[in-house]
């Protein structure tokens, strides 16, 4: 399984980074870059890996973090 975090805030004024696996993996100018570059990297790697599973952690506003896969409907384990 792979697992992209994507932050609600951004780390200091227009950076946010995005981590695979629970490691720092890319930076980016954006929350909506960093979401678009985790799906397209998603994507890439179901594609690659038809065993592999890829979830987008997404923190929302409200501080609660939630599981989508690559077609961004919630994820089911």
């Amino acid at each position: 399984m792979v697992v992209f975090d994507i932050p609600y805030d951004s780390v200091a004024p227009g950076l946010w980074l995005l981590q695979k696996n629970e490691t720092e993996y890319a930076e980016f100018c954006s929350r909506d870059d960093a979401l678009a570059h985790a799906l397209a990297e998603g994507r890439r790697i179901e594609a690659g890996r038809c065993q592999s599973r890829v979830v987008l952690n997404i923190e929302g506003n409200d501080g609660h973090w939630r599981a989508f896969d690559t077609s961004i409907k919630p994820f089911a384990s």
